[in-house]
C-alpha cells in the first residue's frame, strides 16, 4: 500500500490536473448546443472528483488514526534507511510485474484539450479526400489522409447515447421544458381551471387561483411532481446551477415572509374531529353534533387527563394542520422559484407549442425524425434578440412569425376548441378537421365508449357526442324491430299477416 504521504501527493496532483481539465473545457469555443450541454456535464462530473479527492485529502490531513504522524516519525528517525526499504519494495514490486505497462496519467486529460467540433471538421476533410481519391480525382488525396490520426475528444459515442435518452422529445435536448404529464395531474385536481396546455404554461405558477378547498392530497401530488420534474430538468440541462443555493436563498425568502401570518389558524377547523368546513352554518351544526361530543370524549378518555388533555390534543392537532400549511405554501413558493429561473425557457416552449400547431402531422413527423439544428449563432448564448411580434402571429419552421396574409389566408385567427380533447384549442379550421382523425380525439372518442367513425366528424362536445351515440343506438334498435313487421306472409286463405303476427299464429295451430 501506497505511504500517507504519497497519497497526499497524489490526491493534490489528480486536484490539479482536474481543475486543469475544467480549464481546457471552458476554453473551448462550442456552438453546436449538443457539444456543450455534454461539456457542462463533463464539467460537472470533474467537480464532483474534485471533491470526492479533497475530502480524501481532508481525511489524510486529520489523521484520525494517527498513521501519518507514525510515518513520518519513521521517517525522521530512521535517516535513509526508510527510503531505501520503500526503494527496495517498489524495485520488487516491478520484478514480480515485468510486463505491467505504466501509463502516464496525463494521457487521460489530453483529450480535454480537443475540440470535437474542429475534430468533426478534420474528419469530415479526410472523408471529402477519400472520396475524392476514390473516384480519381485527387491522386495525393490518400497519402495526406493516411497522414492525420483520428484525434481523440472529450466526447465519445457512450455520451450522444447517453443524451439520445437523458431528454424526451418534446424538451429537444434541454431547449424546452415538458410539462404534459403535470398537466393531465393539474386536470384531476378538484374545480380546477379547465385550462389547454399552452394556457397552463402561462399561469400553472399561479397557485393562488385554486381553491383553498381543492388543495387535497392530489393536489400535493400535483405539486410534488412539479417540483421533481424541474429538479431533474436543472441536473439534465444545466447541471452548472448551483440549485442548492437557490433553494436555500427562497427558503430564506420564505421564512421571513410567512412569520407574521404563522399564528393563524382556520376559523372553521375542528381540531377534534381534524375536518375544514367552507360555512359558518355547516361547523356550527357540526361543533353541536352528537358525532363531535363523541369524538371529545373519546379524545379524553385516549389521554387519560380529562377536559384538559383533549384540549391538549386540539391543539396539537392544530399545529399540524399549520405545519402541513406551511410546508404546502413552501412547495408552491419553490415550484415558482424554479419557474422564475426557467422562464425564458418557458417561454420558448409556448413560442415551440403555438408553432407546432400550425404544422401538419407530416410535417410533425418530419420534425421528430430530424435532428435539432446543430449550429447555432454567435449570440445564442445571449438568447438573441426577442422577435418584433405585436401580433402575436405564430412561429413558422424557421422561428420567426409567418405573415400576416399567410396568417389570414389559413385562418389562424379563428379559434376551435375540441372539449373531447380536454378543450384543446386549434388554429385554423385545417388543423380542426385535421385533428378529428389523429390517435389523441380517437383516443378520447374510446373513453366516452363512442367509435371514432366518420358520424362524429365536426362533433366536439363531449353532451354532443353521447347524444348523438344514443341517437344512433335508437335508430338501430327501431331498424330490427321494423324488420319484424316489415316483412309480409300469406296463409293458405290468402290472409296476409306481417312476419311476427304469421309466426305467433303459426305455433299456436291457428293457420
Amino acid at each position: 500500500m501506497d505511504s500517507i504521504v504519497e497519497q497526499q501527493r497524489q490526491a493534490y496532483e489528480d486536484v490539479e490536473r482536474l481543475e486543469q481539465a475544467i480549464v481546457d473545457l471552458m476554453l473551448q469555443n462550442l456552438t453546436k448546443h449538443r457539444y456543450r450541454l455534454i461539456r457542462e456535464q463533463k464539467i460537472n462530473g470533474l467537480l464532483e472528483q474534485i471533491q470526492s479527492r479533497s475530502k480524501h485529502l481532508l481525511d489524510l490531513e486529520t489523521d484520525a488514526l494517527g498513521l501519518r504522524a507514525k510515518e513520518s516519525a519513521a521517517m525522521a528517525d530512521g535517516g535513509f534507511d526508510e527510503f531505501y526499504a520503500r526503494l527496495g519494495s517498489i524495485g520488487n514490486y516491478h520484478r514480480r510485474n515485468p510486463e505491467l505497462v505504466v501509463r502516464p496519467p496525463e494521457l487521460d486529460f489530453l483529450k480535454y484539450k480537443h475540440n470535437p467540433e474542429e475534430a468533426d471538421e478534420k474528419r469530415r476533410a479526410r472523408a471529402a479526400r477519400e472520396l475524392a481519391s476514390a473516384q480519381g480525382e485527387d491522386p495525393a488525396a490518400d497519402v495526406v489522409g493516411d497522414e492525420e490520426d483520428e484525434t481523440e475528444t472529450f466526447i465519445d459515442e457512450a455520451d450522444e447515447r447517453e443524451l439520445e435518452t437523458m431528454f424526451s422529445g418534446e424538451e429537444r435536448f434541454g431547449r424546452y421544458v415538458d410539462l404534459n404529464e403535470q398537466h393531465d395531474l393539474y386536470l384531476n385536481i378538484k374545480d380546477a381551471r379547465r385550462l389547454t396546455y399552452l394556457e397552463y404554461l402561462a399561469e400553472f405558477a399561479k397557485f393562488a387561483d385554486i381553491p383553498r378547498k381543492s388543495k387535497d392530497a392530489k393536489y400535493v401530488e400535483y405539486l410534488s411532481s412539479l417540483r421533481a420534474y424541474f429538479e431533474g430538468f436543472f441536473a439534465r440541462s444545466m447541471p452548472l446551477f448551483n440549485l442548492a443555493q437557490a433553494a436555500r436563498e427562497s427558503r430564506a425568502v420564505f421564512e421571513a415572509e410567512w412569520k407574521p401570518a404563522a399564528a393563524s389558524a382556520g376559523d372553521l377547523f375542528c381540531a377534534a374531529c381534524k375536518r375544514e368546513f367552507e360555512k359558518e352554518t355547516t361547523f356550527a351544526a357540526h361543533m353541536g353534533s352528537r358525532k363531535h361530543q363523541k369524538t371529545v370524549e373519546r379524545l379524553a378518555k385516549e389521554s387519560g387527563g380529562g377536559a384538559a388533555a383533549a384540549e391538549h390534543v386540539q391543539q396539537r392537532n392544530i399545529e399540524q394542520k399549520q405545519a402541513a400549511e406551511r410546508e404546502l405554501a413552501w412547495l408552491e413558493r419553490l415550484v415558482q422559484r424554479y419557474a422564475e429561473i426557467l422562464a425564458d425557457k418557458i417561454q420558448d416552449t409556448r413560442s415551440n407549442v403555438q408553432r407546432r400547431q400550425a404544422l401538419t402531422e407530416h410535417e410533425r413527423a418530419q420534425e421528430q425524425l430530424d435532428d435539432e439544428p446543430e449550429q447555432l449563432g454567435d449570440d445564442d448564448d445571449d438568447q438573441g434578440e426577442q422577435l418584433y411580434n405585436p401580433l402575436n402571429l405564430p412561429l413558422g419552421w424557421d422561428g420567426k412569425p409567418i405573415p400576416f396574409w399567410l396568417y389570414k389566408l389559413h385562418g389562424l385567427g379563428v379559434k376551435f376548441e375540441c372539449e373531447i380533447c380536454g378543450n384543446t384549442v386549434y388554429r385554423g379550421r385545417k388543423a380542426f378537421e385535421r385533428h378529428f382523425q389523429e390517435p389523441r380525439h380517437a383516443t378520447n372518442m374510446r373513453r366516452l365508449g363512442i367509435p371514432n367513425t366518420r358520424q362524429f366528424h365536426g362533433v366536439a362536445s363531449i353532451e354532443e357526442a353521447l347524444g348523438l351515440w344514443e341517437r344512433i343506438q335508437r335508430d338501430k334498435k327501431q331498424t330490427t324491430v321494423n324488420a319484424d313487421t316489415f316483412e309480409e306472409f300469406e296463409d293458405s286463405e290468402g290472409n296476409v299477416f306481417n312476419k311476427k303476427t304469421y309466426l305467433d299464429l303459426k305455433r299456436q295451430g291457428l293457420i
